[in-house]
């Protein structure tokens, strides 16, 4: 029941021209926005470089977790290491105390025997 209509070389080479000559303005029409093979190529470079972005940015981000653990052993080897030499450091300074109080000891007990032996000489010897 339908019937294909046969054309002939030059009407179809008339219709395409016609088709070529009017093609913006169907376009404009049918709301259809036309991509220059330039723009296609745009867009595909700007889909390529928000993907490397977005991989540098899981790279990035891979990296400052890294430093963050890297960073947190390294304080825990300071704190660690400064704990010891405070350790270290009482224990030198205890040291040293209890000498002082042992020179002291010993420059009171001296201070005693000589004056005691002043006094002795000058009460027997007269």
């Amino acid at each position: 029941m339908s019937t294909a209509m046969e054309f002939t070389k030059e009407q179809l080479e008339q219709i395409g021209s016609y088709i070529e000559s009017n093609f913006d303005r169907f376009g404009a029409k049918s709301n259809v926005v036309q991509l220059r093979p330039y723009d296609i190529q745009l867009i595909e470079r700007m889909t390529r470089i928000e993907e490397e972005l977005r991989s540098q940015r899981e790279l990035m981000q891979l990296g400052f977790n890294q430093m963050d653990k890297r960073f947190e052993s390294m304080q825990k080897q300071s704190d660690t290491r400064f704990e010891m030499m405070q350790k270290n450091m009482d224990t030198r300074f205890d040291d040293m105390n209890k000498k002082f109080n042992m020179i002291t000891w010993m420059m009171t007990a001296g201070f005693t025997i000589i004056a005691t032996v002043i006094t002795l000489i000058s009460i027997f010897g007269k």
